[in-house]
């Protein structure tokens, strides 16, 4: 299975452990051990994350839709950039509604940045494949969860400066 598959728990495995050990050195505070500010890790993991779960995606698409699993191959296939788009839209949204939960405005910056990325791709690498089923669908797909941003995910306000 494409979800569940070695590469994926190994990943996850190793995540896992990364996240842990972390967690495990901060809690005992050994005072030689050079590590990242809590901010920067949580980047560094989200980044990796979202990374791996591209790599997922892509890979499902290469099992079920019988896409070569080759740079070019993917890069031109319209079935590829709309999953892309959606996929993209959907965490955008995901991290967007988390942020106006928690409170936190730089999470939501993120997320609009990338669904701002989502749109650019919109009209600069989809709208290149014109009259394609999948074109339609990415397009009305982002549409649709853009609206749904601006109604469950507003800007959360900005912290409170302390003023001096």
């Amino acid at each position: 299975m494409p979800l569940l598959n070695p590469l994926d728990l190994a990943q996850a495995g190793a995540l896992l452990a990364l996240v842990t050990w972390y967690l495990g050195v901060k809690r005992l505070e050994i005072p030689e051990a050079n590590l990242p500010h809590p901010a920067l890790a949580i980047k560094m993991l989200g980044a990796v994350l979202f990374i791996a779960l591209n790599g997922m995606l892509l890979r499902t698409l290469h099992h079920y839709a019988d896409v070569p699993f080759r740079l070019e191959a993917m890069v031109r296939s319209t079935l590829v950039q709309s999953a892309f788009s959606l996929f993209w839209s959907l965490l955008a949204l995901a991290a967007m509604v988390i942020a106006t939960r928690r409170g936190l405005r730089a999470l939501w910056m993120v997320g609009a940045v990338l669904l701002g990325v989502v749109v650019a791709k919109l009209f600069l690498v989809d709208l290149a494949n014109t009259g394609t089923v999948e074109r339609v669908i990415s397009f009305i797909g982002v549409g649709i969860l853009v609206i749904v941003v601006g109604y469950f995910s507003p800007v959360p306000p900005k912290s409170q400066e302390k003023i001096s």
